[in-house]
């Protein structure tokens, strides 16, 4: 690991707290991870909640970046391709879900880290009604399904449950876009 101490906290972190759980994952394994003195961790961050907002802030930073070149790449087609890229990701080795909704599941109510859950949500909630040219509506519509095959991923991991979710997704965007039939959506495995 290289970089700054501050660097290479976050990143120690954001592995840690993605792959095993913020709950789970203290302070002294951060350190140990990153190595580097403790006095880093608070010279660097106020202690750990700083530190999962940091790990969270990163996180949506990368979403805004990747929602941002489906918006320029495939105008109309960016709530499809986002699915599609959702099923890809699943299939990765190392895949345990979506850290936001990882991090919500484990975050108190009034967690400041929990600020970073609903830009996210917001910001798939926009993105989604921006790219159909609709209203809110199917934007939340999208983000619960969104929520609901993370979930369920993370219950029956694997890219399944995630497939059954992007044609369903697929099902919404043509009946929001007017599109010739909709697709039909194979049946899911049994969740066991």
């Amino acid at each position: 690991m290289s970089g700054s101490a501050r660097e290479r906290l976050l990143e120690a972190a954001s592995d840690l707290f993605y792959h095993e759980g913020i709950a789970a994952t203290g302070i002294d394994r951060v350190i140990g991870r990153a190595g580097v003195a403790k006095a880093s961790l608070y010279n660097n961050f106020a202690g750990k909640d700083d530190l999962v907002a940091a790990y969270l802030a990163a996180a949506l930073s990368r979403v805004e970046q990747h929602l941002a070149e489906l918006e320029r790449t495939v105008p109309g087609d960016a709530t499809l391709a986002f699915f599609d890229d959702l099923v890809a990701d699943t299939a990765r080795p190392g895949f345990v879900g979506c850290p936001f909704l990882n991090a919500a599941v484990e975050l108190a109510p009034d967690a400041p880290a929990r600020r970073l859950v609903d830009a996210f949500a917001q910001r798939l909630t926009t993105f989604f009604a921006h790219d159909l040219g609709a209203g809110p509506e199917i934007g939340d519509q999208l983000l619960l399904l969104y929520w609901g095959a993370m979930a369920s991923q993370r219950i029956s991991p694997g890219a399944d449950l995630v497939r059954q979710a992007a044609g369903l997704a697929r099902v919404l965007v043509d009946q929001t876009s007017g599109r010739a039939g909709p697709t039909p959506v194979a049946p899911a495995a049994p969740v066991r």
